[in-house]
Order: structure tokens, then C-alpha cells, then sequence
């Protein structure tokens, strides 16, 4: 994985924060789990903290590198059924995220066949619907990270150590 070359600690300690969030999030939502409601709240509970964590940190590198103008689109590996792509600027929808009021996972089905999880249906986190004062929505948290990655990351000023 590629680290930020950071002109102060501050910006490498959002950079490398954002970094770390963003992968344990994409890797959380594009696993199939079995349906099983323990391990679903262990699951959420890690997904809003690193969802929280991720706005917030992702937002203050952007803010200081002046890389507001991304635009999410569709989760390039794992597209949650329910949703078209949100075409929303990554910048406005992390401040809805770090100004959330209620942020809930939603989870889908996995069409996989055959089954690998006998009586217990696979399913993956695909989404979060988040509710804030300034609006909600529902996000694909794929593609929030998949923007960050792709657009933040790849922008010329970063470079891999």
C-alpha cells in the first residue's frame, strides 16, 4: 500500500488515519459474512467507527491539499444491488457523515451459489445509511473508499515511499 509523503505530521497523521480506516472498510463491506445477529453487530459497530474515523480524517487531508472537487461514483468491485451511483462530491458527503446524528449498516444478499454457509444466508454491509441535520442518505461504503483511493490518493501531489 502506498503512504502519503506529508509535508507535516499533521497531514500524514490524517493521511495514514484516512489510509488505515478506508481499508478496513472496504474490506468489510465487500466480505460475505453468514446472517448470523451477533456477528452483524460486531460488524456495524467496526464499520461506524472506521466510518467516523474515515470522514473525518479523509476531510481534513482533503481540506489541506485543497482536494474538495472529487466525485463518488458506483463501487467499481462489489455494486450494492438497491442503489444507483450517488455522483455526489466525496467532500459533502464525508461532512455528512462526521456531522451524523444516526448512521445504520444496510445489509444485502449475497447471490452465491452454492451456498457456502449452510442455514445461514450470506450477506454483505454494502451501504450505511446516515441521517444528520444537514440532510441523509445512503452510501455505498465501497464507493466512498474506491473514491478516496482512486481521485485523493492518485492526485499528483502524493507519492508512495
Amino acid at each position: 500500500m502506498s503512504a502519503i509523503a506529508a509535508n507535516d505530521w499533521l497531514e500524514r497523521h490524517n493521511g495514514r488515519t484516512a489510509q488505515d480506516c478506508g481499508v478496513r472498510l472496504a474490506a468489510a463491506s465487500h466480505a460475505v459474512w453468514p446472517s448470523d445477529k451477533n456477528l452483524q453487530v460486531l460488524i456495524e459497530d467496526q464499520i461506524k467507527s472506521d466510518l467516523l474515523d474515515f470522514a473525518f480524517h479523509a476531510r481534513k487531508l482533503m481540506e489541506r491539499r485543497s482536494l474538495k472537487s472529487a466525485t463518488v461514483g458506483s463501487d467499481p468491485l462489489w455494486p450494492p444491488s438497491q442503489l444507483e451511483p450517488p455522483e455526489k462530491n466525496l467532500w459533502a458527503l464525508l461532512g455528512l457523515i462526521v456531522h451524523a446524528d444516526s448512521i445504520d449498516v444496510s445489509w444485502e444478499q449475497a447471490d452465491l451459489q452454492p451456498n457456502p454457509y449452510k442455514g445461514r444466508s450470506p450477506m454483505f454491509a454494502g451501504s450505511v445509511k446516515v441521517q444528520s441535520d444537514n440532510g441523509s442518505a445512503t452510501l455505498p461504503i465501497g464507493s466512498l473508499t474506491s473514491t478516496f483511493f482512486g481521485q485523493v490518493l492518485a492526485s499528483s501531489d502524493f507519492q508512495e515511499e
